[in-house]
């Protein structure tokens, strides 16, 4: 498979790549950046240059106010996959050009609006078939199954991204990085924030969950309790400063859906995952620590729990950049993905004003 990148950043640095080594044979990456160059990604001169390839998938990687330019370039090669990185658009002006480009049926059978923790559907294997990949293991010795189950039966479903943060002399807290762990002094600014940067996560686990149970895509979101690193609330007109913290609260497919996110939650403080609550009081957890991944199905007789070991990037990428395109193709996909990234930029405009 020949494979290309535009943008060589971090993810592609510590995601794709290591991906890429474990699990393809031989593939050929080609690579454009105009600041980076890799040890085994061949440079094209320019993004024209790299179009030009006879490129079997594309991954838009660079940052987010030019994955809509990018894609619309792409879009005039002969590419037939190309997967654009969340957020797929930046602005809700983006996302009425890329709306619209969608319309076309040949456009979209082109295009996924990749998000990694798509890759986390454990929970939906459980469900709907009463068995996990082998990679899942029972934490106890004859751990039973799960009844199946459909939307009928949730009654409300939770998500939480909850991310560990340092403190610094003044003891105000400062980001860790997501692949290394090591401290990230940068201040982020809007509209890196909570809100946009980490609720996409939450929503495409979450949703493909919903839609794999029967549901549809209704989505309604309101922000509550929105603060900035240091907990101050964001004030109308501030177009500077990043949110560190929100709630948001609605429903998914007609299901009460509250989103807990916080890249600031406190030294060893980490929680990245959903609860699915269940009309029966049953409930099922699936979280995840580094690289480490848990599923905990709780009723009347206890807990039933497996654990999965493996980067989460490395399952995305052998189910969407290598797989065979899915029978009818991504544009389901992509369109729930833009239609969440519109969701979350208009809770933004809500909160700071119109920009």
């Amino acid at each position: 498979m020949k494979i290309g990148f535009v943008g060589l950043g971090a993810v592609v640095q510590t995601a794709y790549l290591p991906a890429l080594t474990a699990l393809a044979e031989n593939p050929e990456i080609w690579g454009f950046d105009p600041a980076i160059t890799l040890p085994g990604v061949m440079s094209a001169s320019t993004l024209e240059a790299l179009l030009a390839e006879p490129l079997d998938r594309l991954v838009i990687a660079t940052p987010s106010l030019l994955h809509l330019p990018v894609l619309e370039q792409a879009l005039a090669s002969a590419i037939p996959l190309i997967l654009v990185e969340k957020p797929v658009v930046a602005t809700l002006a983006q996302h009425d050009r890329l709306h619209a480009l969608l319309a076309d049926p040949e456009v979209a059978a082109r295009v996924l609006a990749l998000d990694h923790w798509m890759a986390r559907n454990a929970v939906q294997q459980l469900l709907l078939s009463g068995k996990l990949d082998e990679g899942w293991q029972p934490r106890e010795p004859g751990c039973a199954g799960v009844g199946l189950a459909t939307l009928a039966d949730i009654s409300a479903v939770e998500g939480f991204l909850l991310e560990p943060c340092g403190l610094d002399e003044a003891g105000h807290p400062y980001a860790l990085n997501f692949a290394t762990g090591e401290p990230d002094r940068r201040l982020l600014r809007h509209p890196d924030g909570v809100i946009l940067d980490i609720g996409t996560h939450l929503l495409a686990m979450i949703r493909e969950l919903l839609v794999a149970l029967g549901g549809d895509d209704r989505l309604h979101l309101i922000a509550e309790g929105v603060c900035d690193r240091l907990g101050q609330p964001i004030r109308r007109g501030d177009l500077e400063t990043a949110e560190g913290r929100a709630c948001l609260r609605g429903e998914a497919a007609g299901v009460p859906l509250t989103l807990w996110l916080d890249k600031y939650a406190g030294p060893g403080v980490e929680k990245k995952g959903l609860c699915l609550h269940f009309k029966d009081g049953r409930r099922i957890e699936l979280l995840r620590r580094g690289n480490l991944e848990w599923l905990h199905h709780h009723d009347v007789d206890g807990m039933r729990g497996w654990q999965h070991e493996g980067p989460l990037y490395r399952h995305c990428i052998a189910q969407t950049l290598l797989a065979p395109v899915p029978l009818g193709g991504w544009a389901g996909t992509t369109a729930r993905r833009l239609q969440e990234v519109a969701l979350l930029l208009e809770l933004q405009q809500g909160l700071r004003g119109p920009h």
